[in-house]
């Protein structure tokens, strides 16, 4: 960490000089902090962009389920006689508590003095801006984990929502492998194994063969995006780069100002976009339904700050608070969604 200016180097001079204009100068600052640790998220910014509201109560998202026909058909002759109609129990609740995320904001009292005036970046703006990053950072990690499995305070995860069975049996109290709850599976394909073999990655072709297995298996309806790692989404992008074609109409004039674009932004198959996450795991491919798809928030603790409070009754002459929200994703229809694994073909 560089705590005092660079000398010797351009017209700042170096030795007595140096320390001189040190003593009696001050360094010239660019009031911008310049954050250099956090990476974006496609896939975190269409959950939020939907979130669900989730109020208090013993089991915060109660989802009902329906998991077999409740009424049988059957055709008739010139009589008109049908069967007896029979009552059949089919619903089922899933259920699931929300996680609580916390971040404690500290306010020394030096920092609190000395900051008063003579500030070049208010570190406690800093804070409230970090506490932000921090905490997407961390949801956006652990979509693709299956951290809630192993600690009960951590939120679900579309690993345990759309898994079949092999991975995570119990899912929102619902135990898939139990007789009549298979309807609660989801799609966990092994794309290393046949009839896919992708040791090479997805081409465009095998892209809409998977897509078409997936919308199928969910009863027709599509997901509405595909989510990859950028070096799995890379190895795709360079089938579509190879048959791009540039049009160039009699009369039409080039110069240096003149923008040829190449490659993509995302991808389109099947007329389903696919995006590249950096927290997606290497290897691995997320096909989501939104319709069912969806993280709840709390409407009591939505990235609510506590406000500060004194810690003078600890003998401290300082302050501190707490950015707090509640929230988890959850997935009413796992069949509408996929996993896809052992991925081969990486660009890097």
């Amino acid at each position: 960490m560089s705590v005092s200016p660079i000398q010797g180097i351009g017209v700042a001079p170096s030795g007595a000089l140096g320390n001189e204009l040190n003593s009696t100068v001050r360094r010239a600052f660019v009031p911008n902090l310049f954050v250099q640790i956090y990476f974006s998220s496609p896939n975190l910014f269409y959950l939020i962009g939907n979130a669900k509201k989730a109020a208090g109560g013993f089991n915060q998202i109660t989802l009902p389920l329906q998991g077999q026909s409740m009424v049988q058909g059957g055709f008739t002759n010139y009589g008109g006689s049908f069967a007896q109609p029979q009552v059949i129990p089919a619903v089922q609740n899933a259920q699931f508590n929300l996680a609580y995320w916390t971040v404690g904001i500290p306010l020394p009292f030096g920092e609190t003095i000395i900051q008063s005036t003579e500030t070049v970046i208010p570190l406690l703006k800093a804070r409230m801006n970090d506490a932000y990053a921090v905490t997407w950072q961390n949801f956006a990690q652990l979509v693709y984990t299956s951290a809630s499995t192993t600690n009960s305070v951590y939120p679900d995860s579309y690993v345990n929502a759309f898994d079949n069975g092999t991975n995570y049996a119990t899912y929102g109290g619902v135990n898939r492998l139990s007789a009549g709850n298979s309807f609660f599976k989801g799609q966990y394909i092994n794309l290393g194994a046949s009839p896919w073999s992708l040791t090479t990655g997805f081409t465009r072709a095998t892209m809409s063969s998977f897509l078409t297995k997936v919308t199928d298996a969910a009863g027709g309806e599509s997901p509405t995006f595909v989510v990859m790692n950028p070096a799995d989404w890379a190895t795709l992008n360079k089938d579509f780069i190879g048959t791009e074609t540039l049009f160039l109409r009699p009369g039409m004039n080039g110069s240096m100002d003149t923008a040829r674009n190449s490659s993509f932004p995302n991808l389109l198959v099947n007329n389903i976009p696919i995006f590249a996450d950096h927290f997606c795991p290497v290897g691995q491919v997320f096909a989501v339904n939104t319709k069912y798809v969806s993280m709840y928030l709390s409407e009591d603790a939505a990235f609510d700050f506590s406000g500060f409070y004194s810690l003078v009754p600890l003998n401290q002459m300082a302050q501190q608070g707490v950015v707090v929200a509640g929230y988890n994703i959850v997935c009413a229809k796992p069949v509408s969604c996929c996993i896809g694994y052992n991925l081969g073909g990486n660009a890097f």
